[in-house]
């Protein structure tokens, strides 16, 4: 009875957390297929070698014979946009597009505009925040010993993650404080980064012997080196605030643009087009182009608690684990990367002025890709107006989106519940700062044939549903998942994101 009070009782506490979750919930702990199947979460549930990047604990665990676990090609997206695009070819064309500098500008219709600030804006919110992220499994190497486990992986990810006031779009002004607001607002960030991790997990001996019952405690570190491609962080203030007295606008303006690699030379040609006058033409590759170097480290600690019949914590004849309730704790993504090639900064400090009108709303749709914004915010912004600035070509340091996790994980044979918060410390290209919360279901029909569902909770912004199931063997697995986005009446057919096939063999 009190295992059971135990687990009913986590999972309770789980799930109303979600519920409370803080309206700048967003993006997901890992875009494996499984991970993304079970609404993003995985910081309990993740055993593969993808645990080194959100929990490596969890590699001790095993929940199938093998010695030797591989994986190649793994690939998951997330894609979220101002405008939907219908159908699912058109939807990842327009994914893939912003994949590489913009080229070209997509112009709305008044009717268009309208039913843009109706999807994205609601009522009282002054700015939405829109995030697309790929991130692509290279490989990936898992081997079991019986008091280790070991993985090593390499993964690239890219994250663009901006945020649009809703005055870009909207000349209705919303009521602050007995005035009126207009917040034509931008922030982009973009990051490519590439690693490679090695880590391992072991069970923490000093503890086990603490608890009566049938459970450990374990352990895992995985250190990682990082390879930064191309790096953008736009941070532009543009605010107007309605003087009641004088009938004026007191418009805050600032402007910050950090950049490395081949963005820094698009960056010179705008802010100088005198001493820069060509506008480069680059693409993918030159995207990817490493930039610099970093370091990271993700480490964690899982309670591994069995019950029932469930010896696999005694290691006899490597028994599985199948009945269990694991409790984590982990964190992601302690690290910097220092930009040396080609790195830029251009910064204006706020100013204030008083203007008889606020600018224009927008006629272009904005999407996400690199460089996309000087050509957006062209009405908006002019850099040769302004007689004071600061310029800085000194190596850039930048945070990774370092994270603290908490999971747990609730399985009895063919049924898996969980549930992870999630609190990210950092601003980055990848996911906001603040509170993040997943849950998810996992039922086998078969033992072989595992189905999926979860999702994400988070006020005032779309949530999605996601779905994924598979075929897993004593030799293989394959895995697939999709995410469709919910808006205020409930779900739609908009594909948020996918995990394409995943594919692991064991040996």
């Amino acid at each position: 009875m009190n295992a059971v009070k135990i687990i009913i009782c986590t999972i309770l506490f789980l799930m109303a957390t979600l519920l409370f979750t803080p309206e700048r919930s967003s993006a997901q702990l890992a875009y494996s297929a499984e991970s993304m199947a079970l609404g993003g979460g995985g910081t309990a549930y993740l055993t593969g070698f993808e645990a080194l990047f959100v929990n490596p604990a969890n590699l001790f665990i095993q929940e199938k014979n093998y010695s030797y676990q591989f994986s190649f090609l793994q690939t998951g997206y997330y894609f979220d946009s101002l405008q939907n695009t219908p159908g699912i070819q058109s939807r990842f064309n327009q994914y893939t597009d912003l994949l590489s500098p913009y080229h070209t500008d997509l112009n709305l219709a008044v009717a268009d505009r309208e039913d843009l600030v109706d999807r994205s804006f609601n009522e009282n919110r002054s700015s939405a925040e829109f995030l697309n992220q790929t991130e692509l499994n290279w490989f990936g190497l898992k081997w079991v010993r019986p008091n280790r486990s070991y993985a090593v992986a390499a993964r690239t990810r890219i994250g663009s993650r901006y945020r649009l006031g809703k005055g870009l779009y909207s000349a209705i002004p919303l009521d602050r404080n007995d005035s009126f607001l207009i917040n034509q607002s931008f922030t982009q960030r973009y990051q490519v980064l590439h690693e490679i991790s090695f880590g391992y997990a072991e069970s923490f001996t000093f503890l086990n012997g603490l608890t009566p019952q049938l459970s450990e405690f374990i352990v895992g570190i995985a250190p990682k080196i990082i390879l930064p491609g191309g790096y953008l962080d736009v941070q532009y203030r543009n605010r107007y605030q309605l003087d009641n007295q004088t009938g004026f606008w007191e418009n805050e303006t600032a402007f910050k643009q950090r950049s490395a690699g081949v963005l820094t030379d698009r960056a010179e040609n705008f802010f100088f087009p005198q001493i820069n006058p060509e506008n480069p033409e680059y693409g993918l590759r030159d995207l990817m182009r490493p930039t610099g170097i970093g370091f990271g480290l993700d480490a964690g600690i899982t309670y591994l608690i069995t019950f029932s019949d469930d010896l696999s914590v005694l290691r006899q004849e490597n028994d599985l684990t199948e009945k269990s309730l694991r409790i984590s704790l982990s964190v992601a993504d302690i690290g910097l990367v220092y930009y040396t090639n080609s790195p830029f900064e251009y910064e204006i400090d706020q100013q204030t002025t008083e203007e008889s009108q606020t600018g224009p709303v927008s006629d272009i749709l904005f999407q996400g890709a690199p460089n996309e914004h000087y050509s957006f915010l062209a009405d908006y912004f002019n850099p040769a107006i302004f007689q004071s600035f600061t310029v800085r070509e000194q190596s850039i340091e930048a945070f990774l989106p370092t994270s603290v996790q908490a999971g747990a994980l609730f399985q009895y044979n063919r049924l898996k519940l969980m549930g992870d918060i999630s609190y990210t410390i950092t601003d980055n290209a990848f996911k906001p700062t603040g509170f993040m919360g997943f849950a998810g279901v996992e039922i086998r029909p078969l033992s072989f044939f595992p189905l999926r569902a979860g999702t994400r909770v988070a006020q005032a912004l779309p949530g999605y549903i996601s779905f994924g199931g598979g075929i897993e063997t004593d030799r293989f697995d394959i895995q697939a998942a999709f995410q469709l986005k919910s808006r205020r009446g409930g779900p739609t057919s908009e594909i948020l994101g996918a995990s394409v096939i995943g594919l692991k063999l064991y040996m």
